[in-house]
């Protein structure tokens, strides 16, 4: 809608916001910010094929949803360097990237500055997680046996025994004990070792302070638990066979032989194997409880709160319960997990560990972590990953390659999982990585892109999105900020070889409203190319242009600078109507004009990106003097613009530092990163969009997604 003209020089009221509301004469009314991307492959061709390299501002399972902002050709020797354009809202990028064996690796790249640089082969320093326990990454030797002190007390027959302190005790080997060992009884230093057997199932032996129960290697054991009530120490080097095995108190119990037991519960002590051990459930809820695996573990069901797991050689669990929990896997070592169902727990890899799981990986709360530390790269290899729902469920992050084909995507703005470069997703069966078969880690894990004919991963056409141009007419003049004199969507689809050089784009224009009484133009400002710069210019509606903008012999506006290409020429007799009624602002009687403009250039461009489009409106027919243009801030006229115009009313209308603000600071144009719907007639912008009025006093730091909520 058209406001009519000042007859004097004064500054005019605003009509933006008429509260008094302040604009921060710096703001540049951009809903977007332009990033200088480098990116690394890790090559393992040695540069004789190319690598595809694809930027998004969302999830890529998303399909259509996430929008490709970049995309280009690296290998060893050629990086790809570009400058994408995302919605300021946005933290993250989406690295895409396809080898030339066709294994898809997606990645997220935090953007918090106005460039970022991405190595895919670059190491972690193992510092991501800073706030976790330290854990011995190496395994130890361990003992093969236990000496029997010669002055030992031979325990034999059905009888109780009663120990006492710093005395040694012994079932000797081909005895079986029957009876009962009294350990709890306020002794101290007492040590107990079976050479024999020690067989009373029905019993529950307690270790008082400092006390000691030794299997030794020939020795066998059969009870029902064995606890301590203080501090004291088991360790089996033989056969142990338990229906519970428990602490209460600070001590370690270790295996170095074959263990089981229907229950293992460990309360503030710890437990180490080095030998053969299964057990029906594992459980544990304090903190200082670790429980440590340097040979071969097996758990039907294993629940931990606040505990620490170490799994430094394999290591089989059915069901992983955590909260609060770490999980930490050594070097070349395996645990593999039927399911897991995890809150607020954290995971760390460390230098060619595997964490396996053969079903499902649940974190059902924020904040869980899963790391690959160390200079070595690690892999989860887990069947199916349930984030849903959960607001940053799981952060990935190190040297880490996430193998998963069945993983919650994030949706279009909301994050429920994490990717921190160099951390990488492929698909289950696309692992990449090559970790050596050990003892420890049931055959490593191979390269399923081993064998595979390498070809190059080529990209000629790159839709890089919609962007939305909304306009008031009524420059210089104050409008009346219902944003829709002109809406015009303009999808952006470039060309570019294999120097990542861009040969030609396709704007893809539609023309959705027009709002005013008055004859607009609209066209387009290639910024920073020269008119000389294109080769020639296509227009699918040739009849709608070539009236108002005189075209040169390659299809610019004649006598311009930078080149200059048209949308429309008159953008009311583009909907098919001779007057000037309103368009689209009332109802949806008009169906969109749809034009398409092919531009090619006589030499490759190094980028091009939306900020490329100088998107403005005509607004009145050129006179001696030049013709009213609107632009977006931040951008200049053209050549033809009515620059007398502009020095006559700067300072009382227009703003002195930007032609395209007024004195409030208020714009006459807007670019959405999304298609706009676009406020009915004389609907007030900020009336419309309840966060527009946040987004613009604060200067563009606060509801960076404004648009995305509308009343």
């Amino acid at each position: 809608m058209d406001i009519p003209k000042d007859t004097d020089t004064e500054k005019p009221s605003p009509t933006l916001f008429t509260d008094g509301a302040t604009i921060p004469s710096d703001f540049k009314w951009s809903s977007v910010k332009t990033i200088d991307f480098m990116v690394t492959v890790d090559d393992k061709f040695d540069g004789k094929y190319f690598y595809k390299v694809e930027l998004f501002d969302n999830d890529p399972k998303l399909g259509t949803k996430a929008t490709l902002l970049g995309s280009g050709m690296a290998k060893r020797g050629q990086n790809y360097t570009g400058k994408i354009v995302m919605p300021a809202l946005l933290e993250y990028v989406y690295l895409r990237r396809t080898s030339p064996v066709g294994i898809v690796s997606v990645t997220m790249v935090k953007v918090s500055g106005p460039s970022v640089i991405v190595s895919q082969n670059m190491t972690s320093d193992g510092n991501m997680l800073a706030t976790t326990s330290e854990f011995s990454a190496a395994r130890v030797a361990s003992a093969t046996s236990v000496v029997v002190p010669a002055d030992a007390i031979p325990i034999s027959g059905s009888v109780t025994v009663v120990v006492e302190s710093n005395k040694s005790y012994v079932v000797k080997s081909g005895v079986t004990f029957t009876g009962q060992i009294n350990a709890n009884n306020g002794t101290s230093g007492a040590k107990i070792y079976i050479e024999g057997a020690w067989v009373n199932k029905g019993y529950t032996f307690q270790l008082g302070s400092n006390n000691m129960l030794y299997t030794t290697t020939v020795g066998r054991l059969e009870l029902n638990n064995v606890i301590q009530n203080t501090e004291g120490g088991f360790s089996n080097y033989g056969t142990a066979t338990l229906v519970d095995l428990s602490t209460s108190n600070a001590a370690l119990y270790v295996n170095y032989g074959t263990l089981n037991a229907d229950k293992a519960t460990f309360s503030n002590g710890s437990f180490t194997n080095f030998g053969t051990a299964k057990f029906e459930t594992l459980t544990s809820t304090t903190a200082s409880t670790k429980i440590r695996n340097e040979g071969n573990l097996t758990v039907t069901t294993t629940d931990l709160t606040n505990a620490t797991l170490e799994a430094a050689c394999y290591t089989s669990i059915g069901t992983l319960t955590t909260n609060n929990a770490i999980v930490n896997v050594t070097d070349k070592a395996l645990l593999t997990v039927g399911t897991i169902n995890a809150g607020g727990t954290r995971f760390n890899l460390i230098s060619a560990a595997i964490l396996e799981v053969t079903g499902t990986a649940k974190f059902n709360s924020n904040r869980n972590y899963m790391a690959g530390t160390g200079t070595s790269r690690s892999v989860a290899r887990m069947k199916k990953v349930d984030v849903q729902n959960q607001w940053q469920a799981i952060t990935y992050s190190g040297n880490l390659e996430i193998a998963c084909s069945d993983h919650t995507a994030n949706e279009q703005w909301s994050t429920f999982y994490i990717i921190e470069s160099p951390a990488t997703l492929v698909a289950y069966d696309k692992s990449s990585v090559v970790i050596a078969s050990t003892t420890c880690n049931a055959g490593g894990n191979k390269d399923a892109g081993a064998g595979t004919t390498p070809t190059d991963q080529t990209v000629s056409e790159i839709n890089i999105g919609t962007f939305s141009y909304a306009f008031e007419d009524n420059w210089p003049e104050i409008g009346d900020y219902d944003m829709n004199d002109v809406v015009v969507d303009m999808n952006i689809v470039k060309f570019q070889n294999t120097a990542n050089k861009v040969t030609k784009v396709v704007l893809k224009g539609k023309l959705l409203s027009v709002g005013a009484s008055k004859r607009n133009a609209v066209a387009v400002q290639l910024d920073g190319i020269s008119a000389g710069s294109v080769k020639s210019v296509t227009y699918s509606r040739s009849n709608l242009v070539g009236s108002v903008l005189k075209l040169g012999s390659n299809g610019v506006e004649s006598g311009q600078t930078n080149a200059v290409v048209t949308i429309v020429d008159d953008a009311h007799k583009a909907f098919g109507v001779s007057d000037t009624p309103f368009i689209s602002t009332q109802d949806g009687k008009y169906n969109p004009v749809e034009v398409v403009v092919t531009i090619e250039f006589t030499t490759p461009l190094d980028n091009f990106t939306s900020q490329n489009l100088d998107m403005f409106i005509i607004n009145s027919a050129e006179g001696t003097n030049g013709r009213s243009e609107v632009h977006l801030v931040g951008y200049k006229g053209t050549d033809k613009i009515d620059k007398k115009l502009i020095e006559s009313v700067s300072g009382t209308k227009l703003s002195t530092t930007d032609p395209f603000k007024s004195t409030y600071n208020e714009p006459w144009a807007l670019s959405i990163p999304v298609t706009f719907i676009y406020p009915l007639e004389s609907k007030n912008i900020k009336d419309v969009y309840p966060k527009f009025a946040s987004w613009a006093v604060s200067g563009g730091t606060k509801d960076t997604n404004w648009y995305l909520e509308r009343k």
